[in-house]
C-alpha cells in the first residue's frame, strides 16, 4: 500500500498539521507515504523541514478552485490530469488522500483513472452550492472531520461512502505548566502576574481576533484587571498590521503580543490561563483539544465544530457571539473563579476522543475497503 498526500504548500493550519500526523503514523505502522507539495519556500515546506518531513515539489501555475469561478474550476480540474496522472502512474500510488478544497478538486480525476482511489477528507464547512453535488463522483470515500461538516457535505454521497473521522492528537503532550510560564514570560516580557489569553490558529479575519482585543481593552478598562492577549499564528503582513493598528489605537498594544508562525505551540498553550476559540465558522477547532491535552481551560464560540467537542460547563465554556457583553462576562467570570476550571475534564475527554491510534485505524479501514473494492 503506498499513499500520496498532496499539498499546495502556500500555508500551515490545522489541516495540514493533523493530516501530517496521520503520514507519520502511516510511516510509523510501515506503510509507504508520500508527500507533494505545489509551492515549495513557503510555510509548509520550512515547516516540513523543520519536522524533518521528505517531500517532492510539482510546480503548477493553475490549481482547480483557486478561482470560486465554476470554469475557472473545472480548467484547473483539467489542465494538471495527464501530469498528476503521470505522477501517481511512475510512483505507484495506490491511494490519493486529499486534505484542501484545492487539492481535492485537482487531484480526484487524475487519482480515479490512474490509482485505486481518492479519499477526499474535508476539514472545511462546505457552502451550500449544488455544484458539490458533484463530489460523490470525485471520490471513492468522503471524510468529515466533524459533525458539522458532515452536515454541510452533499446529500448525495450514499452512506457507505461516507463518515465522520476525528483529526489525531499526540495525547502525551502534556507540559509543565510552571515552566512553560515562565518561559513565555521570559521570552515575550510579559509580567507574570497577569491573567494570559492565547488565540492560537491562522490569523485571518474569520478567526475573529478583533473582537477578542475589543474586549481585552473593555476588560483592562472596566475591571482594571492585568489582562494580557497572546495570538499566535501567521497571516498575511496587511492584516496582522491592520490588527496591531487596532490595538494601538485602543492604547493596549502592549498587552498584545504577536509572535508570528511557531513550529511548536505547546509551550504557548500550556502557559495560558484560557485559551479563546473565537471564530465562528471553524469546522472543528484544533487548538480547542491541544489547549485540553495541556490542562488549559477553553472559552469558545459556541458555534461551528466547536459544539462537536465542547460540553459547557463540563470540559469547557461557550459564549454566544450572539448576546453582546457574554464573552465579557464569562472571561470575568472564569477570571475570578480559577479553581473552577474544567480543564480536568477536558484532559480526560481528549485522552479518550482524540488519540492518533483510533484515528489511524479509522483511516485504515477506508485504506482497505478501496484496495479490495
Amino acid at each position: 500500500m503506498k499513499i500520496l498526500f498532496p499539498f499546495v504548500g502556500d500555508s500551515v493550519g490545522g489541516s495540514h498539521i493533523s493530516s501530517l500526523e496521520l503520514y507519520l503514523l502511516l510511516i510509523d505502522a510501515n506503510i509507504s507515504a508520500v508527500i507533494v507539495l505545489h509551492e515549495d519556500n513557503k510555510q509548509l515546506s520550512q515547516y516540513l523541514q523543520y519536522r524533518n518531513i521528505p517531500f517532492s515539489v510539482i510546480k503548477t501555475s493553475t490549481l482547480a478552485g483557486t478561482s470560486p469561478n465554476k470554469l475557472s474550476i473545472i480548467i484547473g480540474m483539467l489542465t494538471n490530469f495527464f501530469r498528476f496522472g503521470l505522477f501517481i502512474k511512475k510512483n505507484k500510488i495506490d491511494i490519493v488522500h486529499g486534505n484542501d478544497l484545492r487539492v481535492n478538486l485537482s487531484w480526484s480525476l487524475p487519482a480515479m483513472v490512474f490509482s485505486e482511489g481518492f479519499v477526499w477528507h474535508q476539514r472545511t464547512l462546505l457552502s451550500s452550492s449544488k455544484f458539490w453535488l458533484l463530489i460523490r463522483y470525485l471520490c471513492n470515500n468522503f471524510v468529515a472531520i466533524s459533525g458539522v461538516v458532515m452536515q454541510s457535505a452533499p446529500k448525495n454521497i450514499p452512506c457507505h461512502k461516507k463518515g465522520v473521522v476525528h483529526n489525531p492528537f499526540n495525547i502525551s503532550s502534556l507540559l509543565d505548566k510552571n515552566i512553560a510560564r515562565n518561559y513565555v514570560f521570559e521570552k515575550y516580557r510579559i509580567p507574570n502576574n497577569c491573567f494570559l489569553l492565547g488565540c492560537v490558529g491562522r490569523v485571518v479575519d474569520y478567526k475573529n481576533i478583533d473582537f477578542v482585543i475589543k474586549n481585552i481593552y473593555n476588560i483592562y478598562q472596566k475591571l482594571n484587571k492585568n489582562i494580557y492577549l497572546v495570538v499566535v499564528g501567521a497571516g498575511t503582513e496587511e492584516y496582522v498590521n491592520k490588527l496591531k493598528t487596532y490595538s494601538r489605537d485602543l492604547g493596549i498594544d502592549n498587552h498584545v503580543i504577536f509572535t508570528g508562525f511557531l513550529n511548536n505551540t505547546d509551550k504557548i498553550i500550556a502557559s495560558l490561563d484560557l485559551l479563546v476559540a473565537p471564530s465562528i465558522t471553524d469546522a472543528f477547532g484544533r487548538t480547542i483539544v491541544e489547549a485540553m491535552l495541556q490542562n488549559t481551560p477553553v472559552l469558545a464560540a459556541k458555534s461551528g465544530g466547536h459544539v462537536n467537542i465542547i460540553d459547557d460547563g463540563v470540559n469547557g465554556t461557550f459564549y454566544s457571539h450572539t448576546i453582546k457583553g457574554d464573552f465579557f462576562d464569562k472571561v470575568s467570570t472564569i477570571m475570578d473563579n480559577p479553581g473552577t476550571s474544567t480543564s480536568d475534564n477536558a484532559y480526560q475527554f481528549a485522552q479518550t476522543n482524540f488519540s492518533p491510534e483510533r484515528h489511524l485505524n479509522n483511516i485504515l479501514s477506508i485504506y482497505r475497503s478501496l484496495l479490495i473494492s
